[in-house]
C-alpha cells in the first residue's frame, strides 16, 4: 500500500515525465509570477464583481509585464502549449478545477501580450500541475510552439 507521500510523488514523477514531452526546443516564452492566481476567480469565492475585476486587471498586467520582460516577439502564435504550473507553498488541499478558474486572468494577460490570438478551446492547448513549494507561491507559465514537438 502506498502512502500518501508516496502516491504524491508517483503524480508529481508523471506530471515531470508528461512535461517532457514536449520538446524543450519548442519553448517560446518561460514566465514565473511569485504568487498563485487571484483566488478571487475560484467558483467558491463570494466576492462582488468590481474586487474580482479589479484582481483581474492586476493578474492580467503581471502577466503582461513579464511577457515584455522576457523579451517575446514571435508574434501570435497557432494553437500552442501552455504549461501552467503552480508551485504550492503548504500541504492544503487543493481542487484543480479551483486553481484553473483562477487561471483565467493569466490566460487573458497571454491574449493581451499578443501571445494568443484568443482564450477559446481552438486556439491554445492547456496542461496543468503542480510542484512543491515551501514558503513561497508562485505560477509558471510556459508556451511551447506546436512546432517544436
Amino acid at each position: 500500500m502506498l502512502t500518501r507521500s508516496a502516491a504524491r510523488n508517483i503524480g508529481t514523477s508523471q506530471d515531470a515525465v508528461a512535461q517532457k514531452a514536449v520538446s524543450e526546443k519548442g519553448l517560446v516564452l518561460a514566465i514565473a509570477i511569485e504568487s498563485l492566481p487571484p483566488k478571487e476567480f475560484s467558483g467558491n469565492a463570494r466576492v462582488h464583481y468590481h474586487v474580482r475585476h479589479a484582481a483581474g486587471v492586476v493578474a492580467q498586467d503581471e502577466v503582461i509585464a513579464r511577457v515584455n520582460a522576457y523579451g517575446y516577439k514571435d508574434g501570435i502564435l497557432d494553437n500552442p502549449v501552455i504549461d501552467v504550473r503552480w508551485g504550492l507553498p503548504d500541504k492544503r488541499r487543493r481542487d484543480w478545477d479551483n486553481l484553473i478558474a483562477c487561471t483565467k486572468p493569466l490566460i487573458d494577460g497571454l491574449v493581451h501580450a499578443g501571445v494568443l490570438k484568443d482564450d477559446s478551446v481552438r486556439d491554445y492547448q492547456p496542461r496543468y500541475g503542480w510542484f512543491d513549494s515551501p514558503r513561497e507561491p508562485r505560477t509558471e507559465i510556459r508556451v511551447y510552439s506546436k512546432e517544436g514537438e
